[in-house]
Order: structure tokens, then sequence, then C-alpha cells
């Protein structure tokens, strides 16, 4: 292409480019988001702990927290394998 004709297409078309990708960008993070919310209730916490990843430093806290604590999912299965009621 020539330096002139490509000018000319990137200020023509160049804001369809950009809000392309502005909504591939969101799409991508909306499915993500509820994912990470997915995989958190089933974990047995609340789905708002999600918003803890959007704080620096407190969100690797949490991520350690969670890895390494009991789950409240695992609690309940223990409590019911051994024949008492669900803890809460």
């Amino acid at each position: 292409m020539d330096n002139v004709e490509y000018d000319q297409f990137v200020d023509e078309y160049g804001w369809a480019f950009g809000t392309a990708a502005l909504v591939v960008y969101v799409a991508v993070a909306v499915i993500f988001l509820v994912a990470y919310i997915r995989i958190i209730q089933k974990a047995g916490y609340s789905g708002w702990w999600i918003l803890v990843g959007l704080v620096p430093i407190l969100n690797v806290v949490m991520f350690l927290v969670f890895a390494f604590s009991r789950w409240p999912v695992l609690r309940e299965r223990d409590a019911l394998r051994a024949g008492g009621a669900y803890p809460r």
C-alpha cells in the first residue's frame, strides 16, 4: 500500500477497528468475570468476593487465603458424611 492510501484508510476506518476491539475486550472481560463468580460460588463463597481481585496487594493475599483455607463446601461435605447437619 502507498503511504497516502494507508493514512487515508486509517483516518476513515480507524475508529471502527478501535470500537470493535473495545467490544471484544468487554465481551471477554464479562465472560471471565461470570466464570470467576461461578467458580467462587461453587467453592461455597459469595460471588461478591470477586471484587477483591480489583484491589492491589489484597487480591494476592485473598488468593492465598482461598487457596489454603478449608472451603465451606468441603466442611459441609465432611459434616454430611459424618451424619451431622449442615454447619452454618
